[in-house]
């Protein structure tokens, strides 16, 4: 235990030279428009060392994470007892062989003191939560961390589920798309950052919505945008629909203008039954 907290606490503080690197491409905190495009800039890592990609599909690194009452919905109490994480998943991503960016999923389980006091000392607060975390491969069959994401599970959720995926784009560059799906009825937002060539990140504006006729007012459970192909569907709503079933379907055609998403054409046909 006392060694993982440790590695926790130094991963902590690595957080703010994360910060820096990437402060002037990073949406401000009053920017309600571009929130989630902020916490997808946010995820990205400072360079770290490369571990063997065997090591990597055994063990759960240990990445930068907000503070429990920063982070957690749930009831947890002032102390953390016991933290333990478990690899759930891991794959490459892409058809490279070999591969180039690998995706590990995590699920850790803390133990906290109980937040309700009337419980006693004995009483104890359970909480899950899952990381998506993205490696891209070095030499050696070695891959370093570069994003991650880790949200909390259960039913004090705000996320279903986060899902990052990549697609190339021109001179080596490449366009990471992170899916971020609510529980419930609210249905998911999907970001982009484009990493150049030189290893530097920059966010992707998604200019084609103001594009759109009524700058995309159809749209209400968010869209979903191959991110190798650039084309897209998402459900337009029309007066009266009800909220689980749009009667139309929009159907769209992007493309990158420098760090802009821009649209290219789109149509407006009846939804699939």
């Amino acid at each position: 235990m006392a060694p993982l907290r440790r590695l926790l606490i130094l991963a902590s503080l690595l957080a703010t030279c994360a910060l820096r690197v990437a402060a002037q491409e990073i949406p401000p905190p009053d920017d309600s428009r571009h929130s989630m495009l902020r916490q997808g800039m946010l995820g990205l890592l400072p360079a770290r060392d490369a571990v063997p990609r065997a090591q990597a599909r055994q063990r759960c690194l240990p990445l930068p994470v907000d503070p429990p009452n920063d982070r957690l919905q749930g009831p947890h109490g002032d102390s953390l007892l016991d933290t333990r994480c478990e690899i759930a998943a891991y794959q490459a991503l892409g058809s490279e062989t070999p591969a180039r960016w690998d995706l590990a999923r995590y699920r850790w389980v803390s133990i906290f003191t109980a937040e309700d006091t009337t419980r006693g000392s004995a009483g104890r607060d359970t909480v899950a939560e899952e990381e998506a975390v993205l490696l891209e491969a070095q030499p050696a069959d070695r891959v370093r961390a570069v994003w991650h994401s880790r949200y909390e599970t259960g039913d004090y959720a705000v996320w279903r589920s986060i899902t990052p995926e990549l697609g190339p784009t021109e001179a080596g560059a490449t366009l990471l798309s992170v899916m971020s799906c609510v529980n419930g009825t609210g249905g998911c937002s999907q970001e982009f950052l484009r990493r150049h060539a030189d290893g530097r990140w920059y966010p992707i504006w998604q200019v084609w919505l103001d594009q759109l006729p009524g700058a995309g007012d159809g749209i209400r459970h968010g869209v979903r945008i191959e991110p190798a192909a650039l084309r897209g569907s998402a459900g337009w709503y029309r007066d009266g629909d009800p909220n689980c079933c749009p009667s139309q379907e929009l159907v769209l055609r992007l493309g990158l203008q420098g760090d802009s998403l821009v649209l290219l054409g789109h149509a407006v046909r009846a939804a699939h039954q």
